[in-house]
């Protein structure tokens, strides 16, 4: 048994699907509780397409659902929190795209065995394997959600779920499904008809404040915007630096809020426009962008405050074509750091390339060259500095001060009057609410 279960580390893969098609089928026939690593190194799907489709990732690091520390609240001295799954469970292996073979491939380091049992009973009974089987069970789910909107008790509903489809939820299960399906259960109304009476009183408010809608094919919400006229007269007043960002999970449905947010004449962020988005595609921020152009005067906008989203900058600059577009030097040195990180070369080497690149930042052209073959040797013979020449260099008038003296972006660097603002904004808003609530 144990041999078969290691024969799957010995093949290789043509393609990402046929993997993930044989990685499931492993994880089902040897219960094991494995997943995706979250800094694994994915492809850039817009300028690297053809690999992305094929390969997805370039390296990936899957570890037990157990892995990590346990989580201890040390400040107050509680006890451990249970409802985390983290024992510190060593078992991990990593799979890359051999870019000589062109296939899928095993990495040779490697962790295979668990400090916890397995099997499958308790395999059948972690969260993320119940929901996938009653997801993949189409009438198992629909049964569900029927259940749900008739008011059936959770327990009656469990219960004819487990004899009926052999699928074991938890009274939690049930719960989180009755917040995700869009149905109001505290009301006549479904959430569709919810959100169209806020928006009624939205616009009946004031005939000037800006609501529109995008949907998809299947009449699903894609995009919701939203400009107050009190946001209209912000925007007018202070639009000569705008910061741009987005925040996740604000809500049950999962959709990302956009924001755009300026500087009052106390230089603290006010916000001028939001945009409630399923994904951050190139459509959606089409939608976003072109909204804004069509309800506010662009021209006086000098300084556009990002971080480095490729798909935001290209469509940036088609709709503030006269606006310079700067990089928030804090996701510059955070990402640049975590990529750093992540090289096979040793510690000091790592540290000096951090430090070379935070002196490059701030660098009058003076020693510029010194700092780039200080990079460049701390390297060694991995492919750090071709990426960083080729993605950071290229574009090194985006986040370098010294191309941003003579702007007038009141000395701001970052994108911290945003980011404070979206801290904010989930201490005030629970995530477990529907759109319309």
């Amino acid at each position: 048994m144990d041999h078969d279960k290691d024969v799957f580390f010995t093949k290789k893969f043509e393609n990402w699907a046929d993997f993930e098609t044989e990685f499931k089928s492993w994880c089902n026939d040897y219960y094991q509780p494995v997943n995706i690593k979250r800094h694994s190194i994915k492809y850039n799907e817009k300028i690297m397409k053809d690999l992305f489709d094929r390969f997805r990732y370039s390296n990936v690091k899957y570890v037990c659902h157990h892995s990590g520390p346990v989580k201890r609240n040390t400040k107050d001295g509680s006890r451990p929190n249970q409802e985390s799954g983290r024992i510190d469970c060593q078992f991990y292996f990593r799979i890359k795209h051999d870019t000589e073979l062109n296939k899928i491939v095993f990495m040779k380091k490697k962790f295979l065995n668990h400090n916890h049992p397995i099997g499958k009973l308790i395999y059948k009974n972690y969260t993320f394997i119940r929901n996938k089987e009653l997801k993949e069970n189409e009438e198992a789910y629909d049964l569900c959600k029927m259940l749900i909107t008739a008011n059936t008790s959770t327990y009656n509903n469990r219960k004819l779920i487990n004899e009926k489809f052999n699928i074991n939820l938890t009274r939690k299960d049930i719960n989180n499904i009755k917040k995700k399906i869009n149905f109001n259960l505290f009301g006549n109304q479904s959430d569709p008809e919810w959100l169209h009476t806020w928006i009624d009183n939205i616009l009946s408010e004031d005939s000037n404040n800006s609501i529109k809608i995008k949907t998809n094919e299947n009449g699903t919400l894609e995009c919701l915007y939203i400009q107050t006229m009190q946001m209209k007269a912000w925007f007018n007043k202070y639009s000569n630096i705008l910061h741009l960002d987005s925040t996740f999970k604000v809500n049950i449905e999962n959709y990302q809020l956009y924001i755009c947010l300026v500087q009052n004449a106390s230089l603290k962020g006010v916000p001028v426009s939001y945009c409630l988005m399923t994904t951050g595609n190139k459509d959606n921020l089409q939608f976003f962008y072109s909204s804004i152009s069509e309800d506010n005067d662009l021209t006086q906008t000098e300084v556009i405050m990002v971080d480095k989203d490729l798909t935001n900058l290209d469509v940036l600059k088609e709709h503030f074509p006269t606006a310079r577009i700067l990089l928030c030097i804090f996701h510059v040195l955070k990402y640049l750091k975590i990529r750093v990180h992540e090289l096979r070369i040793s510690l000091t080497n790592r540290m000096n390339i951090v430090k070379n690149i935070r002196k490059l930042l701030y660098d009058n052209n003076n020693m510029s060259a010194i700092y780039l073959k200080e990079i460049k040797i701390n390297s060694e013979e991995t492919d750090f500095y071709n990426y960083f020449e080729m993605n950071w260099l290229a574009c090194s008038e985006m986040w370098q001060t010294k191309f941003r003296k003579n702007l007038f972006s009141f000395n701001t660097d970052t994108n911290n009057h945003i980011e404070r603002f979206n801290r904010t904004l989930k201490d005030r808003i629970s995530s477990n609410l529907h759109i319309s609530e």
